[in-house]
Protein backbone atom coordinates (compact mmCIF):
# COMPACT_ATOMS: atom_id res chain seq x y z
CA UNK A 1 0.00 0.00 0.00
CA UNK A 2 3.09 2.30 0.92
CA UNK A 3 5.29 4.27 -2.14
CA UNK A 4 8.04 2.33 -1.77
CA UNK A 5 10.43 4.77 -4.13
CA UNK A 6 9.09 7.53 -1.99
CA UNK A 7 9.97 5.11 1.31
CA UNK A 8 13.40 4.18 0.33
CA UNK A 9 14.11 8.22 -0.35
CA UNK A 10 13.05 9.51 2.69
CA UNK A 11 15.16 6.75 4.64
CA UNK A 12 18.53 7.26 2.26
CA UNK A 13 18.03 10.61 3.60
CA UNK A 14 17.23 10.50 6.92
CA UNK A 15 20.28 7.87 7.46
CA UNK A 16 22.69 10.40 6.13
CA UNK A 17 21.94 13.05 8.71
CA UNK A 18 24.47 13.16 11.53
CA UNK A 19 22.37 13.03 14.49
CA UNK A 20 24.19 11.92 17.53
CA UNK A 21 22.30 11.42 21.38
CA UNK A 22 21.72 14.60 22.21
CA UNK A 23 22.55 16.34 18.92
CA UNK A 24 19.43 15.12 17.35
CA UNK A 25 17.95 19.09 16.27
CA UNK A 26 18.73 17.89 12.55
CA UNK A 27 16.53 15.46 12.55
CA UNK A 28 13.94 17.45 14.19
CA UNK A 29 14.63 19.76 11.47
CA UNK A 30 13.63 17.11 8.64
CA UNK A 31 10.19 15.66 10.16
CA UNK A 32 8.33 18.95 11.28
CA UNK A 33 8.21 19.77 7.72
CA UNK A 34 7.16 16.89 6.59
CA UNK A 35 4.29 16.80 9.75
CA UNK A 36 3.31 20.30 9.18
CA UNK A 37 2.85 19.77 5.15
CA UNK A 38 0.22 16.72 6.21
CA UNK A 39 -1.43 18.68 8.33
CA UNK A 40 -0.30 17.17 11.60
CA UNK A 41 -0.27 19.74 14.99
CA UNK A 42 3.86 19.83 15.74
CA UNK A 43 5.08 20.81 18.86
CA UNK A 44 8.45 20.06 20.85
CA UNK A 45 8.63 18.69 24.10
CA UNK A 46 12.04 19.20 26.55
CA UNK A 47 13.32 22.54 27.55
CA UNK A 48 15.78 22.46 25.20
CA UNK A 49 16.80 22.40 21.35
CA UNK A 50 17.11 18.72 21.19
CA UNK A 51 13.61 17.87 22.64
CA UNK A 52 11.63 15.66 21.77
CA UNK A 53 9.07 16.05 18.46
CA UNK A 54 5.48 15.38 19.43
CA UNK A 55 2.67 15.69 16.29
CA UNK A 56 -1.48 14.70 16.58
CA UNK A 57 -3.16 13.80 13.95
CA UNK A 58 -7.43 13.72 15.00
CA UNK A 59 -9.69 10.97 14.14
CA UNK A 60 -10.96 10.91 10.87
CA UNK A 61 -15.25 11.32 11.17
CA UNK A 62 -16.31 8.04 12.69
CA UNK A 63 -13.56 6.88 14.50
CA UNK A 64 -12.38 7.69 18.08
CA UNK A 65 -10.15 7.07 20.62
CA UNK A 66 -5.93 7.19 20.18
CA UNK A 67 -3.14 5.51 19.95
CA UNK A 68 0.83 6.37 19.77
CA UNK A 69 3.43 5.74 17.37
CA UNK A 70 6.85 6.31 18.60
CA UNK A 71 10.87 5.99 17.17
CA UNK A 72 13.80 7.87 18.50
CA UNK A 73 15.74 10.42 16.73
CA UNK A 74 19.04 9.72 17.43
CA UNK A 75 21.95 7.21 16.80
CA UNK A 76 25.08 5.57 18.57
CA UNK A 77 27.98 7.84 18.34
CA UNK A 78 29.17 8.60 14.71
CA UNK A 79 32.84 9.28 12.92
CA UNK A 80 32.11 9.59 9.82
CA UNK A 81 29.05 10.76 7.44
CA UNK A 82 27.02 7.92 6.49
CA UNK A 83 27.28 7.32 2.62
CA UNK A 84 24.55 4.72 2.25
CA UNK A 85 24.89 1.91 -0.95
CA UNK A 86 22.34 -0.58 -2.59
CA UNK A 87 23.92 -3.93 -3.25
CA UNK A 88 22.08 -7.24 -3.97
CA UNK A 89 18.52 -6.06 -2.43
CA UNK A 90 19.89 -4.48 1.04
CA UNK A 91 20.87 -0.93 1.79
CA UNK A 92 24.02 -1.20 3.76
CA UNK A 93 26.77 1.71 4.67
CA UNK A 94 30.05 2.13 2.75
CA UNK A 95 31.84 0.18 5.67
CA UNK A 96 33.12 2.56 7.59
CA UNK A 97 30.20 3.78 10.04
CA UNK A 98 27.00 2.26 11.03
CA UNK A 99 24.19 2.84 8.92
CA UNK A 100 21.80 4.24 11.11
CA UNK A 101 18.75 1.98 10.49
CA UNK A 102 18.22 2.03 14.42
CA UNK A 103 16.19 3.85 14.22
CA UNK A 104 15.61 5.65 10.97
CA UNK A 105 13.77 2.80 9.65
CA UNK A 106 11.34 3.71 12.43
CA UNK A 107 10.90 7.22 11.29
CA UNK A 108 10.69 6.55 8.03
CA UNK A 109 8.13 3.60 8.18
CA UNK A 110 6.22 6.79 10.34
CA UNK A 111 6.42 9.38 7.37
CA UNK A 112 5.28 7.21 4.88
CA UNK A 113 2.69 5.60 6.54
CA UNK A 114 0.97 8.92 7.26
CA UNK A 115 1.62 9.99 3.66
CA UNK A 116 -0.45 6.57 2.75
CA UNK A 117 -2.94 7.23 5.23
CA UNK A 118 -3.41 10.95 4.47
CA UNK A 119 -3.66 10.44 0.53
CA UNK A 120 -5.72 7.57 0.56
CA UNK A 121 -8.14 9.10 2.80
CA UNK A 122 -8.42 6.13 5.14
CA UNK A 123 -10.41 5.84 8.08
CA UNK A 124 -8.16 6.11 11.27
CA UNK A 125 -8.14 7.28 15.20
CA UNK A 126 -6.71 10.01 17.03
CA UNK A 127 -2.58 9.67 16.51
CA UNK A 128 0.22 10.58 18.16
CA UNK A 129 3.87 11.04 16.52
CA UNK A 130 6.36 10.84 19.01
CA UNK A 131 10.10 10.87 18.03
CA UNK A 132 12.14 10.69 21.21
CA UNK A 133 15.71 12.16 22.00
CA UNK A 134 18.43 10.35 23.24
CA UNK A 135 17.42 6.88 23.94
CA UNK A 136 21.14 5.59 23.10
CA UNK A 137 22.03 7.55 26.09
CA UNK A 138 19.29 5.54 28.82
CA UNK A 139 15.80 6.22 27.22
CA UNK A 140 16.32 10.25 28.19
CA UNK A 141 13.45 11.93 25.96
CA UNK A 142 10.76 9.00 26.77
CA UNK A 143 11.31 9.83 30.68
CA UNK A 144 10.77 13.53 29.43
CA UNK A 145 7.36 12.90 28.45
CA UNK A 146 4.13 13.40 31.13
CA UNK A 147 0.42 12.71 31.11
CA UNK A 148 0.10 16.10 29.01
CA UNK A 149 2.15 14.99 26.26
CA UNK A 150 -0.20 11.69 25.74
CA UNK A 151 -3.54 11.14 25.39
CA UNK A 152 -3.23 7.48 23.62
CA UNK A 153 -4.33 4.24 24.73
CA UNK A 154 -1.86 2.17 23.70
CA UNK A 155 1.67 2.39 21.81
CA UNK A 156 3.88 1.03 19.19
CA UNK A 157 7.47 1.88 19.74
CA UNK A 158 9.06 1.27 16.07
CA UNK A 159 12.43 -0.15 17.02
CA UNK A 160 13.03 -3.70 17.54
CA UNK A 161 16.34 -5.30 15.34
CA UNK A 162 13.69 -8.37 15.05
CA UNK A 163 11.94 -9.17 11.85
CA UNK A 164 9.03 -7.29 10.79
CA UNK A 165 5.84 -9.37 12.03
CA UNK A 166 8.12 -10.06 15.69
CA UNK A 167 6.46 -8.20 18.55
CA UNK A 168 8.03 -7.51 21.63
CA UNK A 169 5.83 -7.83 24.88
CA UNK A 170 8.42 -8.80 27.39
CA UNK A 171 11.76 -6.47 28.46
CA UNK A 172 14.02 -6.83 31.63
CA UNK A 173 14.64 -4.36 34.26
CA UNK A 174 17.45 -2.92 33.92
CA UNK A 175 20.55 -1.39 36.91
CA UNK A 176 23.41 0.46 36.80
CA UNK A 177 26.18 -0.13 39.03
CA UNK A 178 29.65 1.65 39.78
CA UNK A 179 32.15 1.99 42.72
CA UNK A 180 34.95 4.12 42.63
CA UNK A 181 37.64 2.35 44.57
CA UNK A 182 40.06 4.46 46.89
CA UNK A 183 43.45 3.06 47.65
CA UNK A 184 46.93 4.38 48.52
CA UNK A 185 49.63 5.74 46.31
CA UNK A 186 53.23 4.79 46.66
CA UNK A 187 56.34 4.43 44.63
CA UNK A 188 55.99 0.73 43.41
CA UNK A 189 59.04 0.12 43.53
CA UNK A 190 60.90 1.83 46.44
CA UNK A 191 58.25 1.52 48.82
CA UNK A 192 55.07 -0.73 47.09
CA UNK A 193 53.94 -2.07 50.65
CA UNK A 194 53.31 1.61 52.14
CA UNK A 195 50.24 1.43 49.19
CA UNK A 196 47.24 0.19 49.16
CA UNK A 197 46.47 -0.94 45.06
CA UNK A 198 43.14 0.18 44.25
CA UNK A 199 43.44 -2.30 41.24
CA UNK A 200 44.01 -5.43 42.94
CA UNK A 201 41.17 -4.07 45.18
CA UNK A 202 38.84 -3.71 42.77
CA UNK A 203 39.74 -7.09 40.60
CA UNK A 204 38.91 -8.83 43.27
CA UNK A 205 35.43 -7.16 43.64
CA UNK A 206 35.19 -8.36 40.30
CA UNK A 207 35.71 -11.41 40.74
CA UNK A 208 33.93 -12.59 43.14
CA UNK A 209 31.04 -11.58 41.46
CA UNK A 210 28.40 -13.94 39.38
CA UNK A 211 29.01 -12.14 36.14
CA UNK A 212 27.01 -13.13 32.33
CA UNK A 213 23.96 -15.15 32.16
CA UNK A 214 22.58 -15.76 35.67
CA UNK A 215 19.95 -17.94 34.31
CA UNK A 216 17.44 -17.78 31.51
CA UNK A 217 16.05 -14.71 32.50
CA UNK A 218 18.91 -12.62 34.45
CA UNK A 219 21.99 -11.30 33.38
CA UNK A 220 24.81 -8.88 34.50
CA UNK A 221 27.87 -7.34 33.18
CA UNK A 222 31.27 -5.18 34.28
CA UNK A 223 32.00 -3.87 30.54
CA UNK A 224 34.40 0.09 32.28
CA UNK A 225 37.30 0.05 34.39
CA UNK A 226 39.22 2.89 34.50
CA UNK A 227 42.11 3.76 36.89
CA UNK A 228 45.98 4.31 36.88
CA UNK A 229 48.46 7.51 36.00
CA UNK A 230 51.72 5.01 36.04
CA UNK A 231 53.25 1.19 35.74
CA UNK A 232 55.34 2.54 38.83
CA UNK A 233 52.62 4.43 40.98
CA UNK A 234 50.74 2.03 43.95
CA UNK A 235 46.78 3.08 42.03
CA UNK A 236 45.16 4.83 44.54
CA UNK A 237 41.72 5.07 42.23
CA UNK A 238 39.57 2.85 40.21
CA UNK A 239 36.42 3.93 39.05
CA UNK A 240 34.22 0.44 37.33
CA UNK A 241 30.90 0.49 35.94
CA UNK A 242 28.45 -2.61 35.64
CA UNK A 243 24.63 -3.47 35.21
CA UNK A 244 22.08 -6.16 35.85
CA UNK A 245 19.15 -7.12 34.04
CA UNK A 246 16.22 -9.66 35.13
CA UNK A 247 12.76 -10.16 34.25
CA UNK A 248 12.31 -10.95 37.69
CA UNK A 249 12.32 -8.20 40.03
CA UNK A 250 12.77 -10.13 43.47
CA UNK A 251 16.11 -11.89 40.90
CA UNK A 252 17.28 -8.58 40.02
CA UNK A 253 17.05 -7.16 43.43
CA UNK A 254 19.21 -9.97 44.90
CA UNK A 255 21.81 -10.19 42.03
CA UNK A 256 22.31 -6.14 42.23
CA UNK A 257 22.88 -6.73 46.19
CA UNK A 258 25.35 -9.74 45.79
CA UNK A 259 27.36 -7.41 43.14
CA UNK A 260 27.94 -4.59 46.18
CA UNK A 261 28.18 -7.14 48.94
CA UNK A 262 31.03 -8.68 46.98
CA UNK A 263 32.64 -5.62 45.96
CA UNK A 264 32.61 -4.00 49.17
CA UNK A 265 33.92 -7.34 51.23
CA UNK A 266 37.29 -7.45 48.68
CA UNK A 267 38.04 -3.89 48.74
CA UNK A 268 37.80 -3.58 52.45
CA UNK A 269 39.75 -6.71 52.67
CA UNK A 270 42.44 -5.16 50.76
CA UNK A 271 42.63 -1.91 52.81
CA UNK A 272 41.19 -0.02 50.84
CA UNK A 273 37.79 1.78 50.62
CA UNK A 274 34.60 2.23 48.41
CA UNK A 275 31.83 4.33 47.11
CA UNK A 276 28.63 2.45 45.99
CA UNK A 277 26.14 3.79 43.65
CA UNK A 278 22.62 1.83 42.42
CA UNK A 279 20.44 3.35 39.84
CA UNK A 280 17.49 1.81 38.39
CA UNK A 281 17.50 2.50 34.58
CA UNK A 282 14.63 1.30 33.89
CA UNK A 283 11.31 -1.07 34.69
CA UNK A 284 10.70 -4.20 32.55
CA UNK A 285 7.25 -4.91 31.20
CA UNK A 286 5.40 -7.94 30.37
CA UNK A 287 2.43 -8.10 28.35
CA UNK A 288 -0.54 -10.95 27.83
CA UNK A 289 -1.54 -11.92 24.71
CA UNK A 290 -5.26 -10.44 25.68
CA UNK A 291 -4.06 -7.12 25.91
CA UNK A 292 -5.25 -4.76 23.54
CA UNK A 293 -2.19 -3.12 22.62
CA UNK A 294 -0.85 -6.93 21.46
CA UNK A 295 -4.31 -8.14 20.04
CA UNK A 296 -4.31 -4.50 17.77
CA UNK A 297 -0.35 -5.16 16.70
CA UNK A 298 -0.98 -8.79 15.74
CA UNK A 299 -4.20 -7.69 13.81
CA UNK A 300 -1.91 -5.23 12.10
CA UNK A 301 0.71 -7.92 10.98
CA UNK A 302 -1.85 -10.37 9.97
CA UNK A 303 -3.18 -7.53 8.00
CA UNK A 304 -0.26 -7.05 6.63
CA UNK A 305 0.18 -10.36 5.57
CA UNK A 306 2.68 -11.90 8.28
CA UNK A 307 2.20 -14.35 10.92
CA UNK A 308 2.63 -12.40 14.46
CA UNK A 309 5.33 -13.87 16.63
CA UNK A 310 5.39 -12.81 19.93
CA UNK A 311 8.63 -12.58 21.84
CA UNK A 312 10.60 -11.54 24.13
CA UNK A 313 14.10 -9.35 24.60
CA UNK A 314 16.86 -8.82 26.43
CA UNK A 315 17.26 -5.23 26.03
CA UNK A 316 15.39 -1.90 26.97
CA UNK A 317 13.78 0.27 24.47
CA UNK A 318 11.26 3.52 25.01
CA UNK A 319 8.53 0.87 25.34
CA UNK A 320 9.65 0.27 28.81
CA UNK A 321 9.07 3.94 29.85
CA UNK A 322 5.49 3.83 27.81
CA UNK A 323 4.94 1.11 30.31
CA UNK A 324 6.28 2.28 33.24
CA UNK A 325 4.66 5.67 32.55
CA UNK A 326 0.73 3.37 32.24
CA UNK A 327 0.70 3.42 28.74
CA UNK A 328 1.03 -0.14 26.95
CA UNK A 329 3.49 -0.76 24.82
CA UNK A 330 4.82 -2.93 22.64
CA UNK A 331 8.26 -2.55 19.97
CA UNK A 332 7.72 -3.87 16.38
CA UNK A 333 10.55 -5.72 14.41
CA UNK A 334 11.89 -3.49 11.79
CA UNK A 335 14.30 -5.86 10.61
CA UNK A 336 17.66 -3.99 10.70
CA UNK A 337 20.56 -6.56 11.41
CA UNK A 338 24.24 -6.11 12.74
CA UNK A 339 22.96 -2.79 14.35
CA UNK A 340 25.84 -0.25 16.16
CA UNK A 341 28.35 -1.91 14.17
CA UNK A 342 30.00 -1.24 10.45
CA UNK A 343 28.28 -4.06 9.18
CA UNK A 344 24.56 -2.63 9.98
CA UNK A 345 21.92 -3.38 6.83
CA UNK A 346 18.31 -3.69 5.99
CA UNK A 347 16.68 -5.30 3.19
CA UNK A 348 14.48 -3.34 0.83
CA UNK A 349 11.39 -5.88 1.52
CA UNK A 350 12.27 -5.49 5.29
CA UNK A 351 11.90 -1.87 4.70
CA UNK A 352 8.66 -1.71 3.05
CA UNK A 353 7.14 -4.48 5.09
CA UNK A 354 7.60 -2.37 8.07
CA UNK A 355 5.98 0.58 6.12
CA UNK A 356 3.10 -1.69 5.63
CA UNK A 357 2.72 -2.75 8.63
CA UNK A 358 2.89 1.16 10.21
CA UNK A 359 0.13 1.72 7.64
CA UNK A 360 -2.13 -1.33 9.45
CA UNK A 361 -1.52 -0.09 12.91
CA UNK A 362 -2.59 3.54 11.85
CA UNK A 363 -5.89 2.29 10.63
CA UNK A 364 -6.24 -0.15 12.81
CA UNK A 365 -9.95 -0.87 14.83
Amino acid sequence: MIDNARMLRTFLELVQIKAESGREEAVARYVSPHLYRLGLSVKKNGEDSTGNVIATLSPTPGRSGWIAIAAHMDTVPLENPVKPVLRDGAIYSSGNTILGADDRVGIASILEALETVIEKRLPHPGIEVIFTVSEEEGLVGAKRLTSEDLQASMAFIVDSSSDPGHIVVQAPSHVNLSWIVAGKAAHAGIAPEKGVNAIVAAAEGIAAMNIGRIDHETTSNVGIIRGGTATNIVCDSVYVEGEARSFCEKKLEDLVKSMVDAMEARVAKRGASVQTKVQKSYTGFSLKETSPVVQWATSAVRRSGLLPVLISTGGGSDANIFNEKGLPAVNLGTGAQNVHTTKEYISERDLYTIGDIIVAIMTGA
